[in-house]
């Protein structure tokens, strides 16, 4: 069953409009498929559920029918290696529909490595049977609908190729290809991209990072580029910020500077950046506190109707009216629920759409999908300040959105946690912070009243007012009433942590906390203090498991695979763990049999090797335990293992494909047919509506529970 959230949305890097009904959309997730509306975004379907990959990273719809489109799989933008999370979101080539996504096949021949980052698509307007991939090989043609391929750009910059840009109304498949990011990038250009014509660089300034492309609908000799900075520019404050915003007059042949991070103008230069951090207190002062994210979120477009007024966005919305030169802020991320908020948008732009109706009057209508799901606009042409107050005034733009986040259950949570009522729920998740569900407030009905990228949580199972999480970097908040308020709960820690970073509340003894960085780190009165636990490591802590009614035996495990053991946890930072690395990689967790703490469980979160690791006698050695044959786990990173209480030998395991199940402990695997094919990062037990129940937090599809108990007897069905 699905719990949502339906209402918090998810990173969403495409979406396309069916040109003759504006009310049919589809947007492609990053870990959680493809979704439709048919009634412009007031209820979203998922369509790709028991697809064998949901990390979408492109879509194209043929113009020649709006029924066919085409989805491309796999997140190539390196999120893994910026942000320290676990495992690259790896796709497994390209998909498509030609019903309007009621059923998808594979593109047989893009079961391949070239495609296992597909990060645009776009197919031709003059035979729609042409479809280009921009993917980290380069840019790959096909001429017979995807059935086969020829590498027709190939690159070996870091990241391929990531933007393509087709100009109407030319003779041919005019191109324009971006490729590279976090190296020097390269936009090349060829004039008839449909034969053996040569591709030539055209932009490529020193520095210049990733790069995207907008042609100009009502002129399209005119191409807009925005590129981040490699370097850190003026004042050290440009990595992944931006480089310039870049116009051509004559089709992407000869380029000039708009905008640089070097402007007068101060809100041009944060046009990648988060314009919060970088322009406040707004007294005229330059923050020192700049966050530059232009190899993450990275979009221009141009207005249908008017070359000169253009789209630009990295954290938050711009527009320029006067052809790139000058922009004034036009959302806003970060308004309090009790500001105005009418023109708030999620964080962390992904792109950019206009109504296929837009007229520029009647009809102003822009769509933007970011990190926090679908937004919209219906007067997209109001006018707009340029003044650096409005960074600080977030009613002063007279861009109003609305979201379109209803049932689009695409959250990407990293941890979960169940209350012990069983009624209620709370989870971390991805730019979207620490979010509250239940059974009274219903899908559409989360709350986030702890913000950031939400990392692990815990619930008192004592005394459910002392709640805990954090947010990225082990910042750990407490509340004592029940999520009403907040507080610091991070006294005594001085370290380093992963992105997100493990936080165990003890199962036996309510009051006392772990958490991992550099150090194992242990609060005995409820996150008041904190105390290290363990000498500095050589590598960042991932894991941390403490033995069900053995306090004193404990195992962490390290984002380089070692997993270290004690059975002294309780004593002195100079205690003795012992150290044993059954495999390099990144160990995502641990688990102790709660019948017998001599068995423990860990598993990888990687490609290759195996992924779940089994020893007998406390930790001290360890043998691969995935399964054999038919009935062996495929080579995708594992992420939560459970082990039944009541039947020990039943294993459920979340991995990159959904849920796989063991009935003798790990010698054998099935996969669970019912539950998407999702990342899925915590499983745990809770209680549900009729007793036990199996609680799964996706990274992508929300929350789900499966009853493991039914009810004595058969509720009655009442016909109305």
């Amino acid at each position: 069953t699905f719990l949502g959230p339906g209402n918090i949305g998810g990173r969403t890097r495409s979406l396309v409009i069916n040109p003759n009904n504006a009310r049919v959309m589809y947007a492609g997730t990053v870990s959680g498929g493809v979704f439709k509306t048919s009634d412009g975004g007031e209820r979203w379907t998922p369509l790709t559920d028991a697809l064998a990959n949901l990390s979408i990273g492109a879509l194209a719809m043929d113009p020649a029918d709006a029924n066919t489109i085409y989805a491309g799989t796999g997140e190539g933008y390196f999120r893994e290696e910026v942000r320290g999370t676990a495992t690259p979101i790896r796709g497994n080539g390209i998909f498509t529909t030609h019903d309007g996504g009621s059923s998808w096949i594979q593109l047989t021949a893009t079961n391949d490595p070239d495609f296992q980052w597909v990060n645009d698509l776009v197919v031709s307007a003059h035979d729609s049977r042409r479809v280009y991939a921009a993917t980290r090989s380069g840019v790959l043609r096909s001429n017979d609908r995807g059935i086969n391929w020829t590498r027709v750009l190939p690159v070996t910059v870091k990241g391929g190729c990531l933007d393509l840009a087709l100009r109407a109304g030319a003779d041919g498949d005019e191109l324009l290809a971006s490729c590279g990011t976090l190296e020097q990038a390269t936009v090349y250009r060829n004039e008839h991209a449909e034969s053996d014509a040569p591709w030539n660089a055209v932009l490529s300034r020193p520095g210049m990072g990733r790069t995207s492309l907008a042609f100009a609908p009502s002129d399209s000799s005119i191409v807009y580029a925005l590129a981040a900075s490699n370097d850190p520019g003026p004042g050290g404050h440009f990595a992944q910020g931006l480089l310039g915003v870049f116009r051509s007059d004559d089709a992407g042949r000869t380029w000039t500077a708009r905008a640089t991070n070097a402007d007068a103008n101060r809100i041009n230069t944060v046009l990648l950046s988060n314009p919060l951090s970088a322009l406040a207190p707004c007294d005229g002062t330059i923050s020192d506190s700049w966050v530059s994210m232009g190899w993450h979120c990275n979009v221009i477009a141009v207005d249908p109707l008017d070359p000169n007024r253009v789209w630009a966005a990295g954290v938050d919305l711009f527009r320029s009216d006067d052809g790139g030169r000058n922009w004034s802020v036009a959302s806003y991320w970060w308004p309090e629920e009790t500001e105005p908020r009418e023109s708030y948008v999620h964080a962390d732009q992904h792109v950019i759409v206009f109504d296929p109706a837009y007229d520029g009057v009647a009809n102003q209508t822009m769509f933007a999908a970011n990190d926090g799901g679908v937004y919209r606009t219906d007067n997209a042409r109001a006018p707009l300040s340029p003044s650096i107050s409005t960074i600080c005034h977030s009613d002063e733009s007279a861009v109003h959105f609305v979201s379109l986040n209803h049932n689009f259950g695409a959250t990407q949570f990293y941890h979960g946690t169940v209350y012990p009522d069983g009624r209620h729920w709370l989870g971390g998740a991805q730019d979207n912070g620490t979010v509250f569900g239940g059974s009274s407030s219903g899908i559409d009905g989360w709350t986030m009243p702890v913000g950031g990228d939400g990392g692990f949580g815990a619930v008192d199972p004592t005394d459910p007012r002392f709640i805990y999480t954090e947010w990225q970097n082990a910042s750990l908040v407490r509340s004592r009433d029940g999520g009403k308020s907040w507080s610091g709960a991070r006294t005594g820690i001085n370290d380093e942590f992963l992105f997100i970073a493990p936080l165990l509340l003890d199962p036996n003894e309510h009051t006392r906390l772990w958490v991992g960085g550099r150090r194992l780190w242990r609060s005995t009165d409820q996150g008041d203090r904190w105390n290290a636990a363990t000498p500095k490591l050589d590598s960042m802590i991932s894991a941390i498991a403490v033995a069900p009614g053995k306090p004193q035996v404990a195992m962490i495990g390290t984002s380089a695979g070692s997993l270290l053991r004690t059975s002294e946890a309780l004593n002195a930072s100079s205690v003795n763990w012992l150290t044993i690395t059954p495999r390099a990689g990144f160990i995502s967790s641990i688990a102790f049999d709660p019948a017998n703490t001599s068995t423990i469980y860990a598993t990888y979160a990687n490609f290759g090797g195996a992924h779940v690791w089994k020893s007998l006698d406390g930790g001290a050695t360890w043998n691969a335990s995935d399964g054999s044959g038919v009935e062996s786990l495929p080579d995708i990173p594992a992420h939560s293992l459970l082990v039944d209480p009541q039947q020990p030998s039943r294993l459920f395991l979340g991995t990159d494909l959904g849920i796989f199940v063991s009935t003798d402990a790990g010698a054998h695997w099935s996969v669970e047919s019912s539950f998407p094919s999702v990342i899925t990062e915590t499983l745990v037990f809770g209680q549900g509506e009729y007793g036990r129940a199996l609680y799964a937090f996706t990274h992508g599809r929300g929350a789900w529970r499966a009853e493991l108990e039914q009810p004595a007897t058969p509720r009655r069905r009442v016909v109305q």
